[in-house]
């Protein structure tokens, strides 16, 4: 009889073990409220004016955070924004032709940033411009 408890014991602590390590390295899950959560975190630096390229690799790292909680409703467009912020963070203001690579994604991705705005606001009460609370969307 022992021999079996030692047996199953084995068997056992593994399992509950790695379920642990599972658990412990898993991600927020995507959701409405933890990205909701994770705004108002970001929204006092997310509003400002980005001047320089330390000021857009900070605007980054904060559109990424964000990116690791957005539920699959903005996911996409919360990912062209991003990509547009890294497109930014990597352009020399020197050369026309990274300037117009900014540019033209910014025109690209205006329907994704109108329609993560829209969800925002509905969704977590906030202009995502101003940073402000508003009401809910009549």
């Amino acid at each position: 009889m022992r021999l079996k408890t030692r047996t199953a014991l084995v068997a056992v602590v593994p399992i509950v073990a790695l379920t642990l390590f599972a658990s412990a390295c898993a991600e927020t899950p995507r959701t409405a409220t933890n990205f909701c959560r994770q705004l108002a975190l970001e929204v006092p630096a997310i509003t400002q004016p980005t001047a320089t390229p330390a000021e857009v690799s900070q605007m980054l790292d904060r559109y990424k955070r964000l990116g690791k909680v957005a539920p699959l409703a903005i996911e996409q467009d919360w990912q062209s924004l991003t990509e547009l912020l890294s497109v930014a963070s990597r352009a020399n203001p020197t050369d026309a032709e990274s300037v117009q690579a900014v540019v033209d994604m910014s025109y690209a991705t205006e329907k994704a940033a109108d329609a993560a705005a829209k969800w925002i606001r509905e969704t977590c009460g906030v202009d995502i411009s101003t940073g402000l609370s508003v009401g809910p969307t009549p």
